[in-house]
């Protein structure tokens, strides 16, 4: 009992948690695509899944990124006032709300299809168009299942926060590959079929995790219904409920219509201005290849830490300023912070120095100094990717809603204005610069109002980043000299390749940690002292 209130009370444990169980469930997204992308065989058919899954996301999030925040903040709030009855009046209106939510966005997704698939490839729009209609029956899924993952982020159930993201990870993964070997080297049909059963074991391991968090739900619920059976105080009229349940979601929707418009930008605009630079259109379709099927998954690599603290961070702060507990709120954010630049800084630059190894190790190209160029800029992404959505929800959970919400909207015009005439100009790496840009312009303005509504003072988290940055330089030089003494490159074949890789990566990791902690980062981020721990483990061996 104590070990469960110690992970409910500390946001780095809970962030940690929830960030785990995304690391475990992008790590096997990472991992299956090295088998799916041969299985394909094709570099049109990965553009074409990448770019599903960019139109695929950016619906998800519009019909629901703002309503579990909404029911998790709820949740969090109502279990302070140990109001049981509203509590469980919150779960009922949310599964409900998202059902029917993520049923019309079903069928947009389903009727814009045809329209879509056109602007996205020039060859086979048809096939892009079915891709994109099997994966709305997703759409109907999905919320429901995150109407359930925001109720327990709300009860600080963390635990199962993360493992139900990996869970349904996993089941997707066995089923994809599962289905795609059958259908290429079993039956022998076409590799599109291959692709199709693929974007439809998103909906099959939906139902799965679904099952799973229904189980859950029906042993750890008990203890809330027990409550509000002798609960003597009626809970809050439901009207007046959902009234808070809009006022609260309806900011966190509009922060995911205008926040995630990047994949509508990388889906529509991109190849519009790859065009206008005059890539040849084989060049073209792997940059759209490299930018949203691997690229993808290797920056989401730095980016899990976003979804990850954010769900950690909302009911923690709610549940602060509920308490009107504002020393608390304000150590919570800057924690928040702390650990996003001690994790998030290195592993970007990681994915910028390895960009080539990962690539021809892992992946299936045709232009591997392409791909390499084409990661590298993306790492940048990778890193205000992981940053920015950390500090918005930490803006809305602070209450901070109205000046945010403007923002981001002068983000979203900048990088969709910018876009096109960069890549134009520029070739790809215009894409990247108009999106730092913008992040550029939204961080800048929120940590500016952070510290003038709340005091919060970013003095040591400008150290940490100061010696974060030592670090990486003590982690460039290590890799460059085991590269230049034979431990790195791409020379040998694949397998060869990838153990220098993994070795060179592991010393160089290794190194970083030992100049951050000689210069005592991971202790302030993560509030430990290694000299405690080494007098516990000589107790214990007393």
């Amino acid at each position: 009992m104590e070990k469960k209130n110690s992970v409910k009370n500390s946001v780095i444990i809970s962030g940690l948690i929830g960030t785990g169980g995304l690391f475990v469930a992008k790590l096997l997204g990472l991992v299956y695509s090295i088998p799916f992308s041969s299985i394909l065989g094709s570099e049109a058919y990965m553009g074409y899944y990448g770019q599903a899954y960019n139109i695929y996301s950016y619906v998800l999030n519009v019909f629901t990124a703002g309503f579990p925040f909404a029911v998790a903040t709820l949740v969090a709030r109502y279990t302070v006032l140990k109001d049981a009855k509203t509590v469980l009046l919150v779960k009922k209106i949310s599964l409900s709300f998202l059902a029917v939510t993520g049923f019309i966005g079903m069928l947009i997704l389903m009727a814009s299809a045809g329209f879509l698939a056109p602007l996205m490839v020039e060859e086979d729009p048809e096939i892009m168009a079915n891709v994109i209609r099997i994966l709305s029956v997703a759409i109907f899924l999905v919320p429901v299942l995150s109407a359930f993952r925001g109720f327990y982020q709300g009860m600080k159930e963390m635990e199962e926060y993360a493992f139900s993201q990996a869970f349904e990870q996993l089941f997707r993964v066995g089923f994809l590959l599962s289905a795609a070997c059958l259908i290429v080297y079993v039956f022998g049909w076409e590799r599109k079929w291959a692709l199709y059963a693929s974007v439809l074991s998103t909906s099959v391991a939906a139902i799965a995790a679904i099952a799973q968090i229904v189980h859950f739900d029906r042993i750890h619920c008990k203890p809330i219904i027990e409550q509000a059976a002798v609960q003597k105080e009626k809970p809050i009229d439901s009207k007046k409920l959902l009234k808070e349940f809009f006022v609260l979601a309806i900011p966190y929707l509009i922060v995911a219509i205008l926040g995630y418009s990047d994949s509508i930008y990388n889906a529509v605009l991109l190849p519009t201005g790859l065009r206008l630079h005059n890539y040849t259109s084989d060049q073209i379709t792997t940059i759209i290849s490299a930018t949203t099927y691997v690229g993808v998954k290797l920056t989401a690599i730095p980016m899990i830490l976003a979804p990850g603290f954010t769900a950690a961070l909302i009911p923690h702060i709610s549940s602060a300023l509920a308490q009107k507990n504002y020393k608390l709120a304000k150590k919570n954010v800057l924690d928040c912070l702390n650990i996003i630049f001690y994790i998030a800084l290195p592993v970007s630059f990681c994915i910028f120095a390895y960009a080539e190894p990962l690539f021809f190790t892992l992946f299936h190209n045709e232009d591997l100094q392409l791909c390499t160029y084409v990661t590298q800029w993306l790492s940048i992404e990778g890193f205000f990717g992981t940053l920015t959505p950390v500090v918005t929800n930490i803006m809305m959970a602070l209450e901070l809603k109205r000046n945010v919400l403007k923002r981001l909207l002068v983000c979203t015009l900048i990088k969709g204005l910018t876009m096109v005439p960069l890549v134009w100009i520029l070739g790809f790496p215009g894409a990247v610069i108009s999106s730092t840009l913008g992040y550029l312009y939204l961080l800048y303005y929120n940590f500016k109002e952070i510290h003038k509504v709340y005091g919060i003072n970013y003095h040591k988290t400008g150290i940490i980043i100061v010696r974060v940055c030592i670090g990486i330089v003590g982690l460039w030089i290590t890799s460059l000299l085991l590269t230049q003494i034979g431990l790195g490159g791409v020379e040998g074949g694949k397998l060869i390749s990838f153990v220098k890789m993994a070795a060179n990566g592991l010393i160089c990791v290794v190194v970083y940690f030992l100049i951050t902690a000689y210069l005592k980062v991971p202790q302030s981020v993560f509030h430990i002292r290694f000299s405690g721990i080494m007098n516990k483990l000589k107790r214990r061996g007393e």
